[in-house]
């Protein structure tokens, strides 16, 4: 079953953790998850809550984000067991303890339970790494793209993706977006039996009231819902396609803090973006960008060493582009990443 971070109003009353509970993390792009070995358990203290409704937790001297139940709040102790390091580093609560926890048995709303048979009935249908990955055709038909032409190119298949369908009808409603926009989105692209199926089934998951509900949603609309609630949960977006003819790619969006702090209210959040793609001369490449208030910083891995020169003798180049662009680039990094 693939873990939920109930909101507030679809569980009442929140009860105190005393099974193990998965949870999952958003490891600082700087440390090596490969220091934490599955099977090993490692004892964590609760920080912070952070905005973006993850937490904020100090586990072997490194500070991670976790999605935690909201009744773990600042100063809760927890132990934790990892149970998988790829692709992305996993937890299990084993034992926590938190002030004004109940003991009472959480009771999960029609709603609350909709959205778990989604997620279940979508886990069944795809591997547990495309929960939140938007899995696109080439947003180009030519064989190669100019410079200039690849960001809004991108913008166009994230803004289009349907991930923010529910955003951009507010904005429709507020003369902010155009109709024709919405109308190039997944969910106006479903045919009217679908979108007609998907009405009903919610119907009769909102009326059930056992454990066990019959939902028949369709594929297309499963797979978009439970990417919209794990971007919701995780505030990460990975958008996997061509970004030209047979030129795969993985991008990878999400915040994280800057730097901890010792006052909440200083602390201030970087915006990531992870590039990683396979090119004919150039081998694999992958890029990290990261943006906060002081300007961005960039981060080049490459695994062959003619690319490798190739990028440090553009590096300066490259830097002096995106100042004239108007960005202030703090440092540029280029390494070489062993396979």
């Amino acid at each position: 079953m693939i873990p939920i971070t109930a909101k507030p109003d679809l569980v009442t009353p929140l009860t105190q953790i005393k099974s193990i509970t998965p949870v999952s993390t958003d490891l600082d792009s700087q440390k090596n998850s490969s220091e934490f070995l599955p099977g090993q358990k490692y004892q964590a203290l609760v920080d912070a809550r952070l905005s973006n409704g993850n937490a904020r937790v100090l586990i072997a001297n490194q500070w991670v984000q976790m999605q935690l139940p909201e009744n773990f709040q600042s100063g809760a102790k927890i132990e934790l067991l990892v149970t998988s390091r790829l692709p992305e580093l996993q937890f299990q609560i084993i034992n926590g303890t938190q002030e004004q926890a109940s003991d009472q048995p959480a009771t999960i709303s029609s709603t609350g339970k909709l959205i778990s048979a989604l997620l279940q009935d979508a886990h069944k249908q795809s591997t547990p790494t495309s929960q939140n990955t938007q899995i696109s055709p080439s947003i180009s038909s030519e064989s190669s793209i100019n410079s200039t032409e690849l960001p809004s190119l991108l913008q166009k298949a994230i803004s289009q993706s349907g991930l923010f369908y529910e955003s951009h009808q507010a904005q429709w409603i507020n003369g902010e977006k155009t109709l024709q926009s919405l109308h190039q989105e997944p969910q106006n692209k479903m045919n009217s039996t679908v979108m007609a199926a998907m009405d009903q089934s919610v119907a009769r998951a909102v009326a059930a009231s056992s454990n066990t509900m019959d939902i028949a949603v369709n594929n297309q609309i499963n797979t978009l819902v439970t990417q919209q609630l794990s971007t919701l949960e995780t505030g990460q977006v990975i958008w996997r396609g061509e970004i030209w003819h047979n030129q795969p790619m993985e991008w990878e969006i999400y915040e994280q803090p800057e730097d901890h702090k010792q006052n909440e209210h200083e602390q201030t959040v970087q915006w990531h973006t992870k590039l990683h793609l396979t090119m004919p001369n150039l081998g694999e490449i992958t890029a990290r960008i990261a943006f906060g208030p002081h300007g961005l910083t960039i981060k080049l891995d490459a695994i062959d060493r003619n690319t490798i020169d190739l990028l440090k003798n553009n590096q300066q180049p490259l830097a002096s582009q995106i100042q004239a662009a108007g960005l202030n680039v703090q440092s540029v990094e280029i390494h070489q990443h062993e396979k």
